[in-house]
């Protein structure tokens, strides 16, 4: 079991969502922020519990998500996954969704996630276009287009498909954005985009986001896809969290890390 950290919060969208973070990826993002600080930096309180499976999962229960994401660095290297997600479908009644690079994606595991319970997968892209995906993860993004593919191809409407991508100037510009939506379009123009302004990362040297930049991307994207939505700008972020109405993020850690 690769899960190293879970968080929890009452107000997510109107709901309770946990998320489990695992360990170990296959790409080697040079903005990635969890490189710097691997936990959850809007966390308040820390909670400590006995760091195996089934305890975790008494947390869960007490807890009642309706929602919980599987994420954190690359959920599908954890060789125990389909057997995770089957335990939490049958214990726990919540929605789940797996974040992933989409980089395992094949056809037949789409299908064994689906058969295990997973209810949504959303498919992040760092970058449309091949070559700066590559400076930037040191991998192809052939594989991540492939598995967008490979899940759009299962026609099960409670098997639900979203694409997450960084807005990164220099990296996914606006324009890269626009290709991404076009290429998204030419599967199925309802499935819907989600677009993440990067987060400054100390010591990386990249041109943090602005409004302009977020306006430009999400106009372009909406020329070809139903449903596109987006994160407001870690600066938005910082200045939401200084008000008496932020939600509340709850770590949960081993007793004994």
């Amino acid at each position: 079991m690769n899960i190293y950290h879970v968080s929890y919060t009452e107000k997510f969208a109107g709901e309770r969502m946990a998320m489990l973070s695992f360990r170990n990826c296959n790409f080697y993002c040079i903005g990635c922020i969890r490189g710097k600080d691997e936990y959850d930096i809007y966390a308040e309180e820390r909670r400590y519990i006995d760091w195996t499976f089934d305890g975790i999962l008494r947390e869960l229960a007490r807890l009642d998500p309706h929602r919980i994401y599987l994420g954190g660095y690359e959920p599908t290297l954890d060789p125990d996954l389909i057997e995770i997600i089957r335990e939490i479908a049958t214990r726990l009644d919540a929605h789940i969704v797996l974040m992933t690079n989409g980089s395992r994606l094949s056809r037949e595991y789409a299908e064994e996630l689906k058969r295990a319970g997973v209810n949504e997968v959303i498919i992040g892209v760092k970058a449309f276009d091949r070559e700066k995906h590559i400076y930037y993860t040191r991998r192809s993004n052939e594989d991540v287009l492939n598995g967008i593919k490979n899940i759009a191809e299962i026609e099960d409407a409670y098997f639900r498909l979203q694409v997450e991508t960084l807005l990164l100037p220099g990296i996914n510009d606006p324009s890269d954005i626009e290709n991404l939506a076009i290429f998204i379009a030419q599967i199925d123009p309802s499935i819907s985009m989600f677009i993440e302004p990067w987060i400054p990362v100390p010591g990386v040297e990249f041109r943090a986001p602005g409004k302009e930049d977020l306006i430009d991307a999400v106009s372009r994207a909406m020329k070809h896809l139903y449903v596109v939505s987006y994160h407001p700008l870690y600066s938005e972020i910082k200045k939401i969290r200084e008000t008496p109405r932020r939600a509340k993020f709850v770590e949960i850690l081993p007793r004994n890390p």
